[in-house]
């Protein structure tokens, strides 16, 4: 058994444990960066919710990726309770005719749509980013479970965890396969999640600065240039936090939450979203990197570079494999 070989890795048929998990502010986990994962050796997730205004669209990226690879693939449900019913039914009804290889379900509890996730008989993973929601959906029947840490771009939950906390207090919990995200971006990380216990490194900032990620170009620029420190942490005031590199939006939902709570920040986002607020065509693909919300992570401040998909991932497994030559060279360890 080789030392990437894990249960995650077995039960996607993949053959290194790098998940790109789904991302949807804007289009960002399409088809292109899905299939480029797949191909690299890793599983990507296509995010259903961004064609939840056409799901006919969603038809049409099941049908492109179908002719990029033969390589396993995913699609994430981000299971938002004011989405209609039937929106679900729909992209359930997909996944099942198309025979989509995987499903990642996200943002809420899975058990309104048990039956439906189970009945599709496809690998489920779950992503949760705290611990008791992780235990939940094991017990549900997920057979892996992802646990983000606070420093995730998009939504890291309202606890502000640390990665390397919740982690391996998640793998001690359950005796399903945890995948492990937030600020993870390179072959040291992957070390550091299997060292943790995880059975798969799971990033998305890091395919965000990618050839295949359709985001803007100035929005990669961005990106490269950030620092680690570059980031706000917004939105905690209606329970729902985002973490977005730093501008001049960010810094004013930051004003306003401070001065006049969740009440002005939702009138706020309401009347001067401008196609640039959380949902529908952001700034990830306008380019706005001033006004728009760009929910990229920490590790952002890490990424030099935007390179080909094949690339990132071969670069990961070659670091991860010279840093578990250097450690096991080491004679002595210090405490």
């Amino acid at each position: 058994m080789g030392f990437f070989d894990t249960r995650i890795t077995k039960l996607f048929g993949i053959q290194y444990p790098i998940i790109q998990g789904g991302m949807a502010a804007g289009l960002v986990s399409t088809a292109e960066l899905a299939a480029a994962v797949g191909n690299a050796g890793g599983i990507g997730f296509m995010c259903a919710i961004q064609w939840m205004d056409d799901v006919h669209k969603l038809e049409e990226e099941i049908k492109k990726i179908k002719d990029l690879t033969d390589k396993p693939y995913g699609i994430n449900v981000t299971l938002f309770p004011m989405i209609e019913a039937s929106w679900f039914d729909a992209v359930f009804e997909l996944i099942k005719k198309y025979e989509v290889p995987a499903i990642e379900t996200s943002a809420r509890s899975p058990q309104p749509w048990l039956e439906q996730i189970k009945g599709l008989g496809i690998p489920w993973i779950h992503k949760v980013a705290r611990i008791r929601d992780g235990v939940k959906a094991a017990k549900l029947g997920a057979d892996a479970v992802t646990i983000i840490g606070s420093e995730e771009g998009g939504h890291p939950g309202a606890e502000r965890n640390a990665t390397s906390v919740v982690g391996p207090l998640l793998v001690d919990e359950v005796d399903v396969p945890v995948a492990i995200g937030g600020g993870f971006c390179d072959g040291r990380g992957l070390v550091a999640v299997l060292a943790m216990g995880g059975e798969a490194v799971y990033m998305g900032t890091r395919f965000c600065a990618s050839e295949e990620c359709i985001i803007h170009p100035k929005v990669k620029q961005k990106l490269v240039e950030m620092a680690y420190n570059e980031t706000d942490y917004i939105l905690m005031s209606v329970g729902d936090p985002v973490r977005a590199v730093r501008n001049s939006r960010t810094q004013k939902i930051l004003e306003i939450e401070e001065k006049e709570g969740a009440d002005g920040v939702t009138k706020f986002m309401a009347e001067d979203s401008g196609g640039l607020g959380l949902g529908g065509l952001t700034a990830m693909n306008t380019g706005d990197v001033e006004q728009g919300i760009l929910p990229l992570g920490m590790v952002g401040g890490r990424i030099k570079e935007v390179k080909p998909v094949q690339q990132i991932v071969d670069e990961i497994v070659a670091e991860a494999d010279e840093v578990l030559q250097k450690l096991s060279a080491r004679k002595y360890w210090k405490a």
